[in-house]
């Protein structure tokens, strides 16, 4: 009576992305909550990262198991940019609510922390030269950029985390 229909790669790079994209947001509120959120800390960024990539990995097995064992490094690479890249959206949308809403304050903070660590790495530096850095860094530190470079990083990310992933996955005939 019922018949089980075979998941498509997309249907699996919406779930997954999916996924990803409401853990990373719910990591996120915790970093907000937490009153790290403009640190920089590149703590935060691994575990990011290795969050995304347990996903992933899930995600390519997943799929290669409802695929009768086979995985192509070609489909592995379309899952993780794909998976990258829905869940770059959902970030994107957190970041816009972060900066206009939650705390209008995040950029300005972000700039303060920048700076410290500057001076922090090199107590040498003049001040135009340091000037010269912040002002570069606030023209770039703009909501839609923010999200542009997002995504961008996002999509590069998954291109070679799923690359490296394909390659060891992957199962031909």
């Amino acid at each position: 009576m019922f018949t089980k229909t075979k998941k498509s790669l997309r249907d699996f790079i919406l779930h997954y992305g999916t996924i990803l994209g409401l853990i990373s947001v719910t990591f996120a509120l915790m970093i907000f909550f937490l009153d790290l959120h403009y640190a920089q800390e590149n703590s935060v960024s691994l575990v990011n990262y290795g969050i995304s990539v347990l996903v992933l990995i899930i995600a390519l097995l997943d799929y290669r198991k409802n695929s009768n064992g086979l995985l192509s490094l070609k489909d592995s690479i379309k899952m993780g940019m794909g998976v990258f890249l829905i869940s770059s959206f959902y970030v994107s949308v957190y970041t816009i609510i972060l900066i206009n809403f939650l705390d209008q304050e995040t950029l300005t903070k972000s700039l303060e922390v920048t700076e410290m660590k500057i001076l922090e790495q090199n107590p040498e530096i003049s001040e135009d030269q340091l000037d010269q850095i912040l002002s570069f860094q606030e023209k770039f530190s703009t909501p839609f950029v923010i999200v542009t470079v997002l995504i961008i990083f996002s999509l590069i990310s998954g291109f070679f985390s799923s690359l490296i992933l394909g390659l060891i996955l992957k199962k031909s005939r």
